[in-house]
């Protein structure tokens, strides 16, 4: 049965003819290919014959032959089976992508997966002992499959980066903006397109991924993209260090604004990431901005016309944030002088939500220390109460959807003024230094240290100036003696320039509280959601954006993190406060 066994070849059968050979004699020649053939179409080469040549005597001996013929027949067999089945293995480059005229890898995990597969049969081949024929072809064929690996592994790296970087440098401002960069991804592009253009003349993958030099051009390309992203990420860090809130945006968003610098209005769809609610300017024919619109719909005119021609995205977009804040105290000073003039029913569908709400406070605890020192607290809730159903009628009355929502904030804060004045009457507070006032958020329109009048936030000891960001117009959270509690925490860690842990069951509202606590002191809130993908480098730059634009952050589920970024996290940190 071993001399049966298919992978007998003529190494074999000379095995097998000096084993019968007698001694000092030739050995005997057997085999097929020795054979004589008879009139009958048969041969003389049978069973018969080799029982004639003593066979019976080595059988042992001719076993582990016919064994080995069968051991080294079935690596022979493994060879010329992955030899043959890359034949068939092919990329897909039958369209080119995105009109660029040129094509990119597809298909390439077939490849990557028969590649692994085959490197390790190939490996388990060259530590056979039975790999002696072969060894040679073995050998190449394993040198051939690694540098294969190699260069598809560079070759789709270079294709990631040339798939991110080409739309970027496809815009003729930035090539301006970037020259060395933009010149450096243009002689990668110009091999990239020669090498795939013979590719889609033939799409095997391992004659493609088998051409001369080839794994030196992607190295070599590696290093080239390598520097041009270095150069881009330096480009975006100076964008983001003139307007601190890019650093809230992604790479591929800032990068969307920056290749448009012709065009100002493409700034439009990332504003709401920018600022807290500001989600269009009203461009005019001159690239001047007059005024800006909320989520909600709501507008509010800039004091003045911002000029946006000529002008590069992150500078006018620095004047955007002072317009901002000049129209929002702009309209915050029209609301408080005119809150006297008109019924109060009136006055706040006539002004922007934010500088009712804010106005209304700044009237409230000026009229409550008042009522604190006159001795007529219990008067005043009674008024509180009236105003209170004024606005319930009104909201029963025709309102546009903006104008309820605007009175709806209002009520919310209304009953919160009107609870507050009526347990201070409870109390009989006579001083508008007691614990019981003071703990609360009040609001003042005084005159800071330039002498130019601003709005104040103050609870207990710390007061901080309003901040002025447009808010547009949403509902507020309904404050709760607990919201109080850690409205009053939160302030002190402010005013120690600390930060604050909020605690609590899932679903109680701590997220919700810091961004209402924001709200009041008119500040940017940006909710960070934390992941197990953070990395130190992107919550670095993060921070850096926070720092340098003044904002606040919410990190919701900071146990997320993982230990060894938290670590990190910490140390930055306290660099920070």
């Amino acid at each position: 049965m071993a001399l049966r066994n298919p992978g007998m070849r003529e190494r074999h059968w000379e095995a097998v003819g000096q084993l019968l050979a007698r001694e000092d004699e030739e050995p005997v020649k057997v085999g097929p290919s020795y054979a004589d053939d008879n009139m009958d179409g048969s041969t003389n080469f049978n069973l018969e014959a080799l029982l004639g040549m003593g066979i019976l005597k080595v059988t042992d001996k001719v076993a582990e032959v016919g064994e080995r013929s069968a051991k080294e027949f079935s690596i022979e067999k493994q060879l010329r089976g992955m030899q043959e089945a890359w034949q068939t293995v092919e990329f897909d480059c039958r369209e080119t992508y995105r009109n660029t005229g040129t094509y990119i890898l597809k298909g390439s995990e077939e490849a990557s997966m028969l590649l692994d597969e085959h490197i390790v049969l190939t490996q388990a081949m060259q530590f056979s002992i039975f790999n002696k024929p072969f060894k040679e072809e073995i050998d190449a064929w394993a040198t051939k499959l690694l540098y294969v690996s190699e260069c598809l592994e560079a070759w789709l790296k270079v294709q990631r980066a040339w798939m991110y970087l080409q739309p970027i440098f496809d815009s003729p401002d930035l090539m301006v903006q970037l020259p060395s960069e933009g010149k450096k991804f243009k002689s990668v592009d110009h091999v990239w397109r020669q090498v795939m253009g013979r590719v889609a003349k033939d799409c095997k993958v391992i004659n493609a991924c088998s051409q001369e030099g080839l794994l030196e051009k992607w190295t070599q390309a590696i290093e080239d993209l390598e520097w041009v992203q270095k150069g881009l990420e330096d480009y975006l860090e100076v964008k983001r260090a003139a307007f601190a809130r890019f650093y809230f945006l992604s790479n591929d968003e800032l990068l969307e604004i920056l290749s448009q610098t012709k065009d100002p209005t493409r700034v439009q769809p990332f504003l709401c990431k920018v600022f807290e609610n500001m989600a269009s300017l009203a461009f005019n024919d001159d690239l001047t901005v007059s005024s800006m619109s909320s989520l909600e719909g709501e507008n509010v005119t800039f004091v003045e016309l911002l000029s946006t021609a000529g002008c590069n995205v992150e500078h006018w977009m620095t004047e955007v944030e002072k317009a901002m804040r000049e129209a929002v105290r702009a309209a915050l000073y029209n609301a408080v002088l005119t809150y006297v003039d008109v019924p109060r029913t009136e006055w706040c569908v006539s002004h922007p939500a934010q500088t009712v709400l804010n106005a209304s406070q700044i009237h409230w605890t000026s009229e409550v220390e008042v009522h604190i020192k006159e001795g007529t607290v219990g008067l005043y809730a009674e008024q509180l109460h009236q105003q209170l159903m004024d606005l319930v009628a009104l909201i029963r009355g025709g309102l546009t959807k903006l104008q309820r929502t605007t009175v709806g904030a209002l009520v919310v804060i209304d009953v919160h003024a009107k609870d507050v004045v009526e347990k201070l009457n409870e109390e009989a507070i006579t001083s508008t230094s007691a614990f019981e006032w003071i703990s609360q958020l009040r609001y003042y329109w005084n005159k800071d240290d330039t002498g130019r009048e601003n709005c104040w936030v103050m609870m207990v000891q710390t007061d901080f100036p309003y901040g002025y960001e447009y808010l547009g117009n949403t509902f507020r959270l309904v404050i709760t003696p607990l919201t109080d509690m850690c409205y009053m925490t939160l302030m002190g860690a402010q005013s120690l320039n600390l930060g604050g842990a909020p605690a609590g069951p899932a679903g109680t509202g701590k997220t919700e509280t810091t961004k209402d606590l924001a709200k009041a002191l008119a500040k940017q809130c940006v909710v960070f959601n934390c992941s197990p993908e953070m990395d130190y480098i992107m919550v670095g730059k993060f921070f850096k954006g926070l720092a340098c634009s003044g904002a606040w952050c919410c990190f919701d589920e900071f146990n997320r993190i993982y230990i060894e970024v938290l670590s990190v996290i910490a140390q930055q940190l306290l660099v920070l406060f």
